[in-house]
C-alpha cells in the first residue's frame, strides 16, 4: 500500500495563486483638453537640464562627422611633403658642380701655370708701394675690429669691397650683389630614361587612366621620378670688370663714336655676345673677378663659398669663350696654325698667348677674415671647368693682409694690361 504524500505549503501556495491581471488605464484622445491638462499635470525640466540635454545630442550627432583641417594646413602639408629634398654642399659639389663638368681643385696645365707666373705674379715683391701698404693697413685693422664681434657677411664683404675699390685701376667696375643672367651658367647633365619608348608611353597611358578614374591601385614596378639637377644662379657678392665707357672710349679711334658707343650694346641685344652678366645690364662688361663671402657667425663656410665661385667662375669664362668664337669666325688663324716664316712664328705665339688670356678668370672666397685665391680655367680639348687655389691667406695677421693684397693687385694691373688689350684688339676687328 503507497503511502500518499501531502503537498508541501510552497507548492499549494503556487498552486493557489492566480495571476493577477494589470489595472487597464482608459485611453486618452488626443484632443486640446487632453493636452492642455498633460501640460499642467507634466512638472517641467529647469534650463540648465535643457542646456545640458541639448550639447549632448549635438555633440552625439557630431562624433560620426571627419575633422577636415582647413585649406591652407592641408595645402601646406601637401607642399612640404610634395617638395624636392634640397641637396647638401657635398651633394652639390659632387652631383650639381660634377654634372655640369665643373671641378673644383685640381692641377693646373703647365701651360697656364707658367702663364701666370711670368705674366701675372712675376712681380708680387715689387707690389709694395706706400699705397698697397696702407690699404693692407686699414683692411687689417678693420678684420681685427670684425673678428672680435660676431660680424656677418655683410660686414666682411664690405671691407673687402672698400679694399678692392682703393686699389682697382680707373675704368674698372665693382658690382655688389646682383643677380646674373642664368643662361650663361654651363648645361648640366641630367640623367635620361632608361625605360624603352614603347613601354613608357604604355605606361604613361596607365597612369592617366588610373589619374582618371582613380580606381586602379598603383603599380609596383612604376619607375621611380627622374631627378633633375640645376645650378644655382650666379649672384656674386662682388664681381669686377671693365666699365662699358672705358671700351667705348678704347674703340673709338678704329670704329668710330656711333659704332664704339652701341657695338657691346647691339651684340647684347641680339645676343651675339653677352659682355654683361647682369639680368639688369649695370655698363659692366667682361668680368674676370668675383668675390663670394661668407661667415662663420652666421653659418657660412669655406666650401659654400667654393661651390658658388665655381659656377660664377664658368660664367665668366663663358663669356670670353663667346667673344673667341666670334674671333675665329672673322677668320683669325686657329692657335698652333703653321707658318713658313718667322713671321709666321711669331703670329702662332701670340695666338696661343691669346687664348690663354681668354681662358683665364679668378675668384676670391671669405669665411670671415680667411681669403682664399681661386684661378679659373677651361680645358680646352675636353672642355671642363676647373678652379684652382693659389693661396690662403688671414686678415688679422699683418702679413696675410698684405700678402693677400699683392696677389690682388697683381690681378687687377693684368686685367688694366693684357687682359683689356687682348679685348679691345678682338673688339676693333670685328
Amino acid at each position: 500500500m503507497k503511502r500518499s504524500r501531502s503537498p508541501s505549503p510552497g507548492f499549494l501556495a503556487i498552486k493557489q495563486h492566480k495571476p493577477q491581471h494589470k489595472p487597464v488605464f482608459p485611453t486618452t484622445c488626443l484632443t486640446s483638453d487632453a493636452l492642455e491638462e498633460h501640460n499642467h499635470n507634466t512638472p517641467s525640466l529647469p534650463p540648465c537640464a535643457l542646456l545640458e540635454m541639448a550639447s549632448v545630442e549635438r555633440a552625439h550627432s557630431l562624433s560620426d562627422i571627419p575633422i577636415i583641417p582647413p585649406p591652407s594646413t592641408r595645402s601646406s602639408q601637401r607642399s612640404r611633403s610634395s617638395s624636392p629634398i634640397r641637396p647638401s654642399d657635398a651633394q652639390y659639389r659632387g652631383g650639381h658642380l660634377r654634372r655640369a663638368k665643373i671641378f673644383v681643385g685640381d692641377e693646373i696645365p703647365p701651360s697656364i701655370s707658367h702663364y701666370a707666373d711670368t705674366s701675372i705674379f712675376h712681380n708680387l715683391a715689387h707690389h709694395g708701394n706706400d699705397h698697397l701698404h696702407q690699404v693692407s693697413e686699414k683692411l687689417w685693422r678693420k678684420s681685427k675690429e670684425l673678428e672680435r664681434n660676431p660680424s656677418g657677411e655683410a660686414e666682411w664683404t664690405e671691407a673687402l669691397y672698400a679694399a678692392i675699390n682703393d686699389l682697382k685701376p680707373a675704368g674698372f667696375e665693382a658690382v655688389r650683389n646682383r643677380d646674373w643672367r642664368a643662361d650663361l651658367k654651363p648645361p648640366v647633365h641630367n640623367p635620361r630614361p632608361t625605360v624603352p619608348r614603347k613601354r613608357s608611353q604604355l605606361h604613361r597611358r596607365l597612369l592617366q587612366e588610373n589619374a582618371a578614374t582613380d580606381s586602379l591601385p598603383p603599380s609596383p614596378d612604376s619607375p621611380p621620378a627622374l631627378p633633375v639637377f640645376r645650378l644655382k644662379d650666379p649672384r656674386p657678392d662682388i664681381c669686377v670688370g671693365l666699365s662699358d665707357d672705358t671700351l667705348a672710349e678704347a674703340l673709338e679711334p678704329a670704329r668710330g663714336r656711333d659704332i664704339a658707343q652701341s657695338l657691346l650694346l647691339d651684340m647684347q641685344d641680339i645676343s651675339t655676345l653677352i659682355s654683361d652678366p647682369h639680368v639688369t645690364p649695370l655698363g659692366l662688361r667682361f668680368p674676370f673677378l668675383i668675390v663670394e663671402a661668407k661667415a662663420g657667425a652666421t653659418g657660412g663656410n669655406l666650401y659654400q663659398a667654393q661651390n658658388q665661385a665655381a659656377v660664377g667662375g664658368s660664367a665668366a669664362l663663358l663669356i670670353l669663350q663667346g667673344l673667341s668664337d666670334l674671333r675665329d669666325l672673322n677668320g683669325e688663324p686657329p692657335d698652333g696654325a703653321e707658318a713658313s716664316d718667322g713671321s709666321g712664328q711669331k703670329a702662332a705665339a701670340t695666338s696661343s698667348k691669346s687664348n690663354i688670356v681668354l681662358n683665364l678668370a679668378f675668384s676670391v672666397t671669405t669665411e670671415g677674415p680667411i681669403h682664399e685665391f681661386w684661378l679659373h680655367f677651361r680645358m680646352p680639348e675636353a672642355g671642363d671647368f676647373h678652379m684652382v687655389c693659389i693661396g690662403t691667406w688671414r686678415t688679422t695677421l699683418k702679413d696675410g693682409s698684405l700678402n693677400f693684397l699683392r696677389h690682388l693687385s697683381a690681378v687687377l694691373k693684368w686685367g688694366n694690361g693684357e687682359f683689356k688689350d687682348n679685348l679691345i684688339g678682338i673688339l676693333q676687328d670685328l
